[in-house]
């Protein structure tokens, strides 16, 4: 069993308190013969990096990101997940909208920053808005027409798509 560094270094330094590690400044032009053999051995070896053409720590960090984001997206798509009342959006080309947090998110800068525009986008989107869909599962009897006497179920679609009362220009 291999036993991590963190806990080598930390029992090295916790034995004696005389035990210390110390890290001394040598450039490369001071030619110390150490530094010449390690230098010789890393320039030699032939271990290909994981990511060979992006070796950087901030790469590796963003991939994490992306590969996380991408699972929170499909574990987000599956409905069971998401529940049977949530709105899907839809693009112009009637793609759903997959959430995202990059650049402000996909839905927050359609909607704006204000919490009182978040928190009515937030109702409407997961079903628990005082319209008749959600009178007609959690208050059976209060009435759930629409006010506009078009629909027989107010429901988030009318609303958006066809009430007078909301789309005056309709």
């Amino acid at each position: 069993m291999l036993i991590p560094l963190a806990t080598v270094v930390k029992t090295f330094l916790s034995k004696d308190g005389k035990n210390k590690i110390c890290f001394w400044y040598c450039p490369s032009r001071a030619e110390w013969p150490r530094h010449k053999l390690i230098d010789d051995q890393v320039k030699a070896s032939s271990c290909a990096p994981i990511f060979p053409s992006k070796e950087s720590h901030l790469f590796s960090k963003k991939k994490k990101c992306d590969n996380t984001l991408c699972e929170w997206q499909m574990y987000f798509a599956n409905s069971l997940k998401k529940g049977h009342y949530f709105l899907n959006f839809e693009d112009e080309k009637e793609r759903v909208i997959k959430p995202t947090y990059a650049k402000g998110g996909s839905w927050l800068p359609v909607i704006g920053f204000t919490n009182f525009l978040c928190a009515r986008f937030t109702c409407m989107t997961i079903g628990h808005a005082p319209i008749g869909e959600y009178k007609q599962r959690f208050f059976p009897y209060l009435p759930t027409s629409c006010p506009c006497s078009k629909a027989k179920v107010q429901t988030r679609e009318h609303i958006i798509m066809e009430c007078d009362r909301h789309n005056p220009s309709m």
